[in-house]
């Protein structure tokens, strides 16, 4: 408590230090950029008060531990609140009069682009095809992407891009007549996502803006997957003014430069490369997920491995020694099946914290061996809510062990919630409502099949902090206590006195001891 620093003193309020026994206190005093005291407020008036820069009333407000988001797309949240927003269309229709309004604000882009829909909400009851999209833009290329970031649709225009590639009608369809139908998948809609991205220029400042949305939704330390060199080069300038601490996955392509990445980076306690994110298989909504037996409204397709045991055993003897973390997408039991058979075959004392990213349709045996390989999962509780057509994909007996959070936790698996925002919204209020009533008040069917999954609060709350700080690797983060670093939120209502999670608000985020949002300013 000795020497000289910059003391801050929060007094009078009521401080959550964790949440498994939701210990609490009335005072924090910061130190610098690290807490230095968790106590009463006369103590902390008692032993900081004359050195202290500033002393803060709470009032009798509330302070959480900064919530960690373990799994997210820093640069496709960025972009979803920078082009065409797509959430919550229920009609090929309504699509169209967006692009359309878009367009006309827009007549000058070379390129648009659009996030966020979904064909099972479509009132028309198929997908949208390049037809619908060529009604309305013909002259500029047009790519519209599934809300997870699986599939798509594009026009005419941009289908001319495919030149001399060649994909399989598995993610490039073809209607009756043999003509692309515009629907993109996987493989191909990673094809169209690349160039139209290209086409719209540097998306990299959208990544403060995406900072700025998360920290002003509590969210303090995140799991950045799927990241590009270029966007850790934005990063590393621009983080420490920005206050959003970030563990980095890099795409599968750029593997190679993690050393010279992390040697430019340098020592920087907001932005971490962590390891890789891989892809085992596909995903539910595109129905590329990987199952072993086939799909309840689709019995001629069990999805797509992307990686199997014998691949995922080399990429893994490839990156041997280089301290990488895995973080591999598996949502199918048969993608799941992959990385447990990879990882025990290779040998688990030889990886470093591996990770499976949603682990959707599991079975009971799965969850056994998660927890005797030490294997983290990273899940998503708002899968829920927006997957309202599970059970008719699944069945009733996959979704008994689907979205399952409570047979994960009660099995002792490490893990911890997250978003994979911009497919879910980043928003922790509505992932921890999802996790505690798992889709009663919107009466989602796989509710009547998997009741058990819920957990109680303080269980959601730990694993979307000290839960996802433990996936990231991080023991500086995730709760509030002496010597970790000051990352907190002041919100405006206890989360265990509201009967509606999702209408608390951040009032203040602080990381770093340092004010990241208010929002008094």
């Amino acid at each position: 408590m000795g020497g000289r620093g910059i003391i801050r003193i929060y007094y009078n309020g009521k401080v959550y230090l964790n949440f498994l026994n939701r210990t609490t206190c009335e005072s924090l005093v910061i130190k610098d950029d690290r807490i230095e005291f968790c106590g009463n407020s006369e103590e902390a008036m008692e032993l900081f008060g004359k050195s202290a820069t500033s002393v803060i009333n709470l009032d009798g407000r509330v302070i959480l531990p900064g919530f960690v988001d373990s799994h997210l797309h820093l640069d496709d949240l960025g972009n979803f609140l920078s082009y065409l927003d797509l959430k919550g269309t229920r009609s090929i229709g309504e699509m169209k009069e967006r692009l359309k309004k878009y367009r006309d604000r827009n007549p000058d882009a070379p390129v648009l682009i659009g996030m966020g829909w979904d064909q099972e909400s479509f009132s028309e009851g198929r997908w949208p095809t390049k037809y619908d999209i060529d009604e309305i833009v013909k002259d500029v290329p047009v790519f519209l992407e599934r809300f997870c970031e699986h599939a798509g649709v594009v026009n005419s225009k941009m289908l001319e891009f495919l030149d001399s590639r060649s994909f399989s009608s598995q993610v490039l369809p073809r209607n009756v007549d043999g003509d692309f139908s515009g629907v993109v998948k996987e493989e191909a809609a990673a094809f169209f996502k690349e160039i139209s991205h290209s086409m719209a220029g540097s998306e990299v400042g959208n990544l403060e803006k995406a900072a700025k949305h998360l920290l002003s939704l509590g969210v303090t330390s995140v799991g950045f997957v799927s990241c590009s060199p270029e966007s850790i080069d934005f990063l590393s300038k621009k983080l420490r003014g920005l206050g959003l601490r970030v563990s980095i996955y890099l795409r599968d392509s750029a593997a190679d430069k993690i050393e010279e990445l992390r040697e430019r980076v340098g020592h920087n306690p907001y932005l971490r490369i962590n390891g890789i994110k891989l892809f085992a298989d596909g995903a539910l909504g595109a129905e590329t997920a990987a199952l072993r037996e086939p799909y309840e409204d689709d019995k001629d397709n069990r999805g797509m491995l992307f990686l199997d045991k014998s691949k995922l055993i080399e990429i893994f003897r490839r990156n041997e020694g280089r301290k990488v973390q895995f973080a591999i997408h598996a949502i199918g039991d048969r993608g799941i099946d992959s990385v447990i058979d990879a990882v025990s075959s290779f040998g688990r004392d030889r990886l470093i914290d591996p990770r499976i990213e949603h682990c959707t349709v599991l079975r009971e045996d799965h969850m056994r061996k998660l927890r005797e390989l030490k294997i983290g999962v990273s899940v998503q509780p708002a899968f829920v809510i927006e997957d309202w057509w599970a059970v008719k994909r699944l069945g009733e007996k996959r979704s008994r062990h689907s979205y399952p959070l409570a047979s994960l936790y009660d099995t002792g698996v490490n893990m911890g919630i997250s978003t994979d925002s911009p497919v879910e919204p980043p928003d922790p209020w509505y992932s921890l409502d999802a996790a505690v009533n798992r889709g009663e008040r919107e009466g989602r069917e796989i509710l009547r099949y998997s009741e058990d999954e819920r957990v109680s609060l303080s269980t959601a709350l730990w694993l979307y902090t000290e839960g996802s700080a433990g996936l990231i690797m991080n023991e500086e983060v995730g709760s509030i206590e002496a010597g970790k670093f000051a990352d907190f939120v002041i919100v405006d209502k206890d989360p265990f006195r509201t009967d509606d999670l999702r209408t608390i608000q951040t009032v203040e985020t602080v990381v770093g001891g340092i004010s990241r949002f208010s929002k008094d300013q």
